[in-house]
Order: C-alpha cells, then structure tokens, then sequence
C-alpha cells in the first residue's frame, strides 16, 4: 500500500489524536479523577492506528481493552469521553463505561472484560461475514497475554479451518500486566507459539507505515479467500498496566523503548520528508487541543442516564441479508 502524503497526514493526526487524548485523561484522573480506570495504550499508537487505517468502513475492529486508537478513529469523542463518565451521551448511554465498548453502526464490536473472549467473538463476526457473503473482513486486537489462554488458540483453529477473514493482532508490549512475557512462554516470538497453519508474522509496532502495509496485504488475502493471518506488532506500552499499578518495570528498559516513540518518530519522518512543516503541525495541536477540551467539557457537563435506561438491555431484532437490522 503506497502511502500518499495526504494519507500519511491522516495518520499522523490519529497517532497525535490517540496521543493527546490519553494524555488529557491521564490529566484528569490524576487531578480529580475519572470513573473508568484508565489502561492506557501510550507508546502503542503505531500499532492501534496502523492496523485500523487501511481498513474499510464496513469492515469490523475489536479492540482490547487498552486498544484506544480505533474507537479514536471510528467514534465522536464526545461519546467516547461520555462513555468514560458513564453519562447518557456515552455509547450505552450511561448503562456501563467505555470500557469494551460496541458500535454496531461504525463497525467496532463490543466485548467482555474476560481475557481472550472477545477473541471469538471475533471469529463469530468473521463467520457471520462468510454466512452473509458480504466482503467484511474483521481485525481483532489483544494483548500479548491472552495468548496464554485457551480462547486464544480455540479461535485461531477454528478461523483457520474454515478460512474466515479475520486479521489476528498481538500487541506484545513484553508485560502481562506485571509479569514478563517470558516468564510464562517458551519462545521469544509469540508467532512461533502458535501452528493453526495459517499466515503468520512479525512486524515492527512502533512503526506505522509497517503495520499499514501488513494488515493491507492481510486484508487482500482475507478478501480473496486465502483465510486469516496473524500478526505480532512489537511495541510498549510507556505507562503501567492500570493507573493504580505501581510501576515495577527495568527503567533501562522503558528507557530503550521510550527512545522509539512511535508519534515523535513519525513526526519526524513527515518533516524529514518534507510531508509537514512545522506550521502545519502548531496547527494540527491547536485543533486537537480544542476538540479534546470540548469533548471533556461535553462529559463533564453531561446528565446521568434515567434508571429506566439500566432495564432496556435486551431488544428483538431481525437481521437482513447484508448484516444490517431490520428495525
């Protein structure tokens, strides 16, 4: 996939976007607190952006829990920080947090907090693509982790059995929660763990472009019937795994990785290519300085959901041929 300077701009104001945000709520919880414990993904913009960005608008993401870019690029931030409140504006409106948050009309599917779950249900919405013979391909992210549990490999066999198209991400950021990868696997690479004889490899997290190109090749193979393909994107997160975790992590280690920020680094890349100057960067931060205050202010003012609301949890539907609901 040739990125043209128009596309490579878009992203960086993703990475930058995914960036100040979470940098605007570690602000807030920090000075009088957030309902929703924040799992921050800063120093995996590269990752959550590039695997997102050469996706169609049909196709489906599921995110992490700590996977903040493709809601960023898919859902209004009001109603993302109005999620993260638990207001009526937020995407449940206000029966729970953001936290696993589902979109069904912008293509993000919800999930569980339960490690590895959402794996199958990723699965599911591939099948579902295959059932409906709709070209959908579905990207799915998790935590290097998850590939510990049984979920993990369930959905991966059956995916690659029935070659669905679903683009399998590891984000190996080297800590499950506060215990080393390599405490609780046998091989450095987490592609090498796996066998399901489907289309594996390693690309660089901390590179966007990178990630862009792999997921675009996974996407064609997916749509041209070839079956899924898993990908394990290096990167780090740079804060620790919740903002009530102590950090306990080598401090050479997030140091090393620290010096390979993915958004200063593609910053630099763009001005280096002549792609942005720095006026049109001072720019790019005041627009986004203004659309993260007015969405914080947007939630901070926003009403809390009626009790009623907390009892419309279930609703019949019918399902049209193309995946849409018959309302």
């Amino acid at each position: 996939m040739r990125l043209v300077p128009t596309q490579q701009k878009e992203i960086y104001r993703y990475l930058l976007l995914t960036r100040r945000f979470e940098e605007r709520v570690l602000a807030v919880y920090e000075a009088r607190g957030v309902p929703e414990l924040p799992h921050l993904s800063i120093g995996q913009e590269a990752t959550a952006v590039g695997a997102t960005y050469p996706l169609d608008d049909d196709d489906w993401v599921v995110p992490s829990l700590r996977t903040r870019g493709p809601i960023l690029m898919r859902v209004p931030l009001e109603e993302v920080v109005a999620g993260m409140y638990g207001t009526a504006g937020g995407p449940s409106r206000g029966r729970t947090t953001q936290h696993h948050m589902g979109s069904t009309d912008r293509r993000v599917l919800g999930t569980t907090g339960l490690v590895g779950s959402h794996l199958n249900a990723a699965v599911g919405a591939g099948l579902s693509s295959r059932r409906l013979g709709v070209d959908r391909v579905t990207v799915v992210y998790f935590g290097d982790g998850a590939t510990t549990r049984g979920e993990f490999h369930t959905a991966l066999n059956y995916a690659a059995v029935a070659d669905l198209p679903v683009i399998f991400v590891i984000e190996n950021n080297r800590w499950t929660e506060e215990t080393p990868i390599g405490s609780v696997t046998t091989v450095d690479d987490l592609v090498d763990f796996v066998g399901h004889d489907l289309h594996a490899e390693i690309v660089d997290g901390q590179d966007v472009e990178a990630v862009v190109e792999r997921v675009h090749e996974a996407a064609a193979r997916a749509r041209a019937g070839e079956g899924p393909s898993l990908l394990e994107a290096k990167t780090y997160r740079f804060r620790p795994h919740a903002e009530i975790i102590t950090e306990r992590r080598p401090e050479a280690e997030r140091e090393e990785w620290t010096a390979r920020d993915p958004v200063e680094g593609y910053r630099v890349h763009l001005l280096d290519e002549g792609v942005v100057d720095e006026a049109w960067l001072e720019a790019l931060e005041a627009e986004l300085t203004d659309e993260i205050d007015a969405a914080f202010e947007f939630a901070e003012s926003d009403h809390q959901p009626d009790e009623r609301a907390m009892y419309h949890v279930y609703k019949d539907a019918r399902v049209a041929p193309d995946g849409s609901v018959v309302r």
